[in-house]
């Protein structure tokens, strides 16, 4: 019975993981959220599974993803097959802001080490927490959900100045993913960073200018590029996505991947 750990499953693509591994024969789902009680579209999706855990783990707490980890190996016997990492901190209101748009350079600091404690170390302490478990199971396999605007192409082609915070500490998580299947690929391990294209999640989401914010970047990209972007849905993205990671192969290790296939590239 494969087993998947999906980290950040309360809403958006890693709600949809969880709704799209459960819905698989003989699967075990992990969602590893860091409220269950608050995590309401977690919650309506996983109450008639019998195949679905909702685990409490934040990513910025070691501690926490350790219980978490612990939890998951009480059910499985010690074992994990999929590790996905889906966490990340993403405020729609920053997103809008470059540089020099933050009151002061104390707020731009608390903003950029706030993230990085999600989306740089966040990967790190997942994978760390977890590594026990997926080095006593069969697959070993490691998926960080990352962003094209981790890339440093894409950021130059986007002409979008918003957001260095969140774009800054997702390209550390990106560049610690690619640390991970270094340090474990001679352990049998594929690890990968996949971009999950542009998603519309704004229908889980509770900050009403998460769509306003969406068509921004959108607009902004065609106004440079004359490329018009095509939004899926966290379904389209997903479904992608999980043909991609039942077919990784060791080849694909290091690698950062486009949700369709292939190495992420302009």
């Amino acid at each position: 019975m494969p087993s998947y750990a999906v980290i950040g499953a309360s809403r958006g693509i890693g709600l949809e993981f969880v709704r799209q591994l459960a819905a698989k024969p003989n699967t075990v789902v992990f969602a590893v959220v860091r409220n269950a009680s608050k995590s309401t579209y977690l919650q309506a999706v996983a109450k008639d599974a019998k195949n679905i855990h909702v685990v409490e783990g934040d990513v910025g707490d070691y501690a926490s993803l350790q219980k978490a980890a612990e939890r998951v190996s009480e059910v499985t016997g010690g074992k994990l097959d999929y590790l996905i990492h889906n966490a990340a901190r993403v405020e729609a209101e920053n997103l809008s802001k470059g540089f020099d748009d933050y009151a002061s350079i104390d707020e731009l600091d608390t903003d950029f080490t706030t993230s990085f404690k999600v989306n740089g170390l966040g990967v790190i302490h997942s994978i760390s927490a977890f590594l026990p478990l997926l080095r006593a199971g069969p697959t070993k396999k490691i998926v960080a959900i990352s962003t094209a605007g981790a890339d440093p192409k894409t950021v130059r082609a986007s002409g979008f100045a918003g957001g260095p915070g969140y774009a800054m500490t997702k390209a550390a998580g990106l560049l610690a993913t690619i640390k991970w299947a270094l340090k474990l690929q001679d352990e049998g391990f594929v690890v990968v960073a996949v971009n999950p294209g542009l998603v519309d999640s704004s229908g889980t989401s509770d900050d009403p200018a998460a769509r306003a914010l969406f068509e921004e970047i959108a607009e902004t990209f065609f106004k440079k590029t004359g490329v018009r972007l095509e939004p899926e849905t966290p379904e389209q993205s997903v479904a992608a996505q999980l043909k991609l990671i039942d077919g990784l192969k060791p080849s694909d290790n290091g690698l950062f991947l486009e949700h369709t296939g292939g190495e992420y590239g302009l």
